[in-house]
């Protein structure tokens, strides 16, 4: 428990408290926002995959990733994706993607989300690819099972062997980046057809294996060298308790969550492909209310 709260103390802190919905006593769950930047801040020319990760550089920040994990008093766990090219108004303002939010500060990614799609936001969470790369590098790697070799030439996504896989740094991260996700099947590369959908399954398969290792972990040294990492790794917003932040973790490594998807319909405004509501997304949506 010691190594909990000084985990917990070294962890950085969004002023954010006054964007963030009350908890209701009443309610049968919470909501956390889990949010992955592509702040390239921090991430040196040397690392494994550099150019990929890099690329031509990234003006600002962006939200990569954007999931709702929801943590019901029941014990019960679901998660829904906002897809980056969801086209939403922006913190109260005109409409563009979700992902450039985040340039407003996390503050007005919450606002964005819970004005948007009326989907209230007790706790926020992020992490950015420097963050990324620390943890798993201090957990040595997480294992992985994939039935066929893929690849994606796009993210630097190298796995010529099915079955377990123990994923680097730089290959974890290409793993849950890939959006060109490419399995080798009888000789044959077949590209997800799921596209976005099948990159928040692999997210969630990551995130659960990733806790996994942490949970797993009792070697003093090592484990101090982890807690350190998510501590360097992870940014909170500054109501989340420990008492708060354990149950997210809890909800994280536990059983599968329930993944829901999020119904979408392709659209071009003003030329820019994005995503709009479709049909059942406020039946969906208020799975999270």
């Amino acid at each position: 428990m010691f190594l909990a709260w000084r985990t917990f103390n070294g962890i950085e802190r969004l002023p954010i408290a006054e964007a963030l919905d009350e908890p209701i006593a009443a309610s049968p769950g919470r909501n956390v926002l889990l949010v992955g930047t592509d702040s390239r801040s921090g991430i040196e020319a040397d690392v494994d995959n550099a150019g990929l990760i890099l690329g031509g550089g990234t003006e600002g920040e962006r939200s990569d990733t954007i999931m709702v994990l929801r943590l019901g008093d029941d014990g019960s766990t679901r998660f829904v994706s906002l897809p980056r090219d969801l086209w939403l108004p922006i913190d109260g303002g005109d409409p563009q993607r979700i992902n450039t939010a985040i340039r407003g500060g996390p503050e007005a990614l919450v606002r964005t989300v819970q004005d948007g799609l009326s989907v209230p936001i007790h706790h926020y969470v992020q992490v950015d690819l420097a963050g990324f790369i620390e943890l798993v590098d201090a957990v040595g790697g997480v294992t992985i099972t994939i039935p066929h070799p893929a690849f994606d030439r796009a993210s630097g996504l190298d796995l010529p062997t099915a079955g377990p896989v123990r994923l680097d740094s730089a290959q974890a991260l290409a793993w849950v980046r890939s959006r060109r996700y490419t399995e080798v099947i009888d000789g044959a590369e077949v590209r997800d057809p799921t596209s976005d959908l099948g990159r928040v399954q692999r997210q969630q398969e990551f995130m659960r294996a990733l806790m996994a290792e942490v949970s797993a972990e009792r070697n003093p040294t090592t484990l101090n060298s982890m807690m350190t990492s998510i501590a360097d790794a992870v940014v909170l917003d500054d109501r989340t308790s420990l008492s708060d932040a354990l149950g997210i973790a809890q909800g994280l490594r536990g059983e599968v969550p329930e993944s829901v998807v999020l119904p979408t319909v392709p659209a071009d405004v003003g030329g820019a492909a994005v995503l709009l509501l479709a049909d059942g997304a406020e039946s969906v949506l208020g799975q999270f209310g």
